[in-house]
């Protein structure tokens, strides 16, 4: 099949099913709406090539007749017959095997006519060796690793995630209220409502997704907008701000469940520690070459690195960290290996300080000293992730996050004690609530075997960036909002 777009000549692929996926993707990642109307004149010159090229299954030839130029590329739209990867795991892990996830394989999901990453971008004078998959120019992932091969896998990982959670693939046709749906959904007023938005009612009509219950070991509703983080919800329909909280990525359903639950007991753990004003016993670092690294390194940047015991009442291990310095920077980690958990939160921690002054260089308006003054003035004013960490690193907010170092040492508990995910899994739907929306890409679980899902664990606090999108309404476990100061999460 043969596709012309002004002076472009795309080549195949064979089948009219994934001939059409391909194009949508390329106008995609092109930037181009979907219905975007497309053709033109094949250049006489470059008619016979045309002819003679037969490129491979799930492959494209393209030419650029105006600069003389091919280019060959593989295409992720369609899915393929690959026998399933190995997803054994040794007791008390927390990941399994899966040997369809080298780097090389997962190389095939970028490519800048195609996509779905359209590229790959290395930074090398941070602590860490950086790689972003960039999606588009507000969506990327992240890969923060000792090793630019092993961060780009991450950062494809993390790319593919985001992906999968930012909109459904088929919109919901159930448009319904609560009222009307009773105990088939979830109560809306149980997944933390807005502070500032109060159009929320059960007579409330609006889209619902499939989900499963694992501790009720049953299916049930939940809103659209809150299990898409980008879905297209019209405005009539929506009442919550939804980002890619609880959404987690892994080689079987069940293990992205877990880390979807991870997330939401980081976020959960950050959260109510900020909005209860609760002091946190400090933990030492253990030894771990990693950890010292990056202390020293940011000891040699004029910042001290703390770690905090931020596990609450969810039962899973949640650390928070500080770089203390010229301002200060947060992040968090859960998981139930305290070492994963300290190193996770460390490492964004230490990128994210070493990398700030390039976002002050790159936007020096949007960090201007008076810009920040006015957001810590004027909450509302802080209306994106990076105005929650900037007006953060004013020296005169330590007054504000101050009270999270408390005096007490303490330390983390392992709560590994599993020979599968499965188990794991259980373990904790039987003292947690788990939903779970399957967010599975059907083309990377066939080709790569990875899953996605989005967790909801109704009665926790969600991630939430934006000031007068804070969610705190409705969650009985934050008996009073003591700290009513936007929160400093990256």
């Amino acid at each position: 099949m043969t596709t012309t777009d002004g002076g472009l000549v795309v080549i195949g692929p064979t089948g009219e099913k994934c001939a059409r996926q391909a194009e949508q993707a390329r106008l995609a990642v092109s930037g181009a709406p979907p219905q975007a109307v497309v053709g033109g004149l094949v250049a006489p010159a470059f008619r016979p090539l045309v002819e003679l090229l037969q490129p491979a299954e799930h492959t494209v030839v393209a030419i650029r007749t105006d600069l003389a130029m091919v280019s060959t590329h593989r295409l992720h739209c369609c899915a393929e017959d690959v026998p399933p990867p190995d997803t054994s795991i040794e007791p008390n892990q927390l990941r399994s095997r899966n040997d369809l996830t080298t780097v090389d394989k997962l190389r095939t999901l970028v490519d800048f006519r195609y996509g779905p990453i359209p590229a790959l971008y290395r930074t090398g004078h941070l602590p860490l060796a950086t790689v972003t998959a960039e999606l588009d120019h507000h969506t990327a992932g992240y890969g923060r690793t000792s090793t630019f091969e092993e961060a780009e896998r991450v950062a494809i990982f993390e790319a593919v995630e985001r992906l999968n959670g930012l909109r459904p693939r088929n919109p919901s046709t159930t448009v319904a209220s609560f009222a009307e749906l009773g105990d088939q959904a979830v109560d809306p007023s149980r997944l933390a409502l807005a502070d500032f938005d109060q159009r929320y009612t059960p007579d409330l009509r609006m889209r619902w997704t499939r989900a499963w219950s694992y501790t009720g070991d049953r299916p049930v509703l939940v809103p659209e907008q809150v299990a898409y983080y980008g879905a297209h919800t019209p405005p009539e329909h929506r009442f919550v701000h939804e980002t890619s909280n609880g959404c987690g990525l892994g080689n079987s359903l069940t293990e992205a469940v877990l880390h979807g639950l991870f997330e939401v007991a980081e976020r959960d753990a950050f959260l109510m520690a900020w909005y209860a004003a609760t002091p946190l016993p400090r933990l030492s670092i253990p030894d771990d070459p990693l950890l010292h690294h990056l202390a020293d390194r940011l000891e040699e940047r004029g910042y001290e690195l703390l770690f905090l015991n931020a596990t609450n009442d969810l039962g899973i291990p949640a650390v928070l960290t500080l770089a203390r310095g010229a301002g200060t920077f947060f992040a968090a980690g859960a998981s139930p290996d305290p070492l994963r958990a300290m190193r996770s939160a460390a490492v964004e921690v230490a990128v994210d300080v070493e990398s700030f002054p390039d976002r002050v260089r790159a936007n020096p308006d949007l960090y201007a000293e008076q810009r920040l003054r006015q957001l810590f003035e004027d909450p509302f004013q802080v209306r994106s992730m990076d105005d929650h960490v900037a007006v953060n690193t004013l020296p005169e907010a330590a007054a504000r996050h101050d009270f999270l170092v408390g005096d007490e040492t303490t330390e983390l508990v392992d709560e590994r004690d599993h020979t599968s995910l499965e188990e794991l899994l259980g373990h904790y739907a039987d003292r947690l609530e788990v939903i779970a929306v399957d967010q599975t890409d059907p083309v990377t679980a066939s080709r790569l075997g990875l899953h996605s899902a989005k967790v909801i664990v109704p009665g926790t606090l969600p991630m939430t960036f934006g000031h007068r999108h804070r969610r705190t309404r409705g969650v009985t476990r934050l008996p009073e909002l003591r700290n009513p100061h936007p929160h400093p999460f990256p």
